[in-house]
């Protein structure tokens, strides 16, 4: 699969729905993290409207169009701050 770009903290994307195939919830990125164990580099993302809503998936699963979109439109907070 053709990569899309980065993950970086700060950028949203939206959940697609595995039986409607659209958009369901909105996440943003809150933290990035190499696993010990498996070597592969991991977001933490947090559900938005519901910071209780946390989950770690690898981020290479959030350039997949198949399960998120990103949130185009929105710069994230050290793009906004190198500007």
């Amino acid at each position: 699969m053709k990569q899309r770009g980065t993950v970086e903290v700060g950028q949203k994307y939206q959940s697609v729905g595995t039986i409607t195939g659209t958009p369901v919830f909105t996440y943003r990125v809150a933290h990035l993290f190499e696993s010990k164990v498996d070597h592969v580099e991991y977001a933490r993302i947090v559900q938005i409207g519901d910071p209780s809503r946390m989950k770690s998936v690898a981020s290479h699963v959030l350039l997949n169009p198949r399960h998120f979109l990103p949130v185009e439109g929105e710069a994230s907070p050290e793009a906004e701050r190198a500007a």
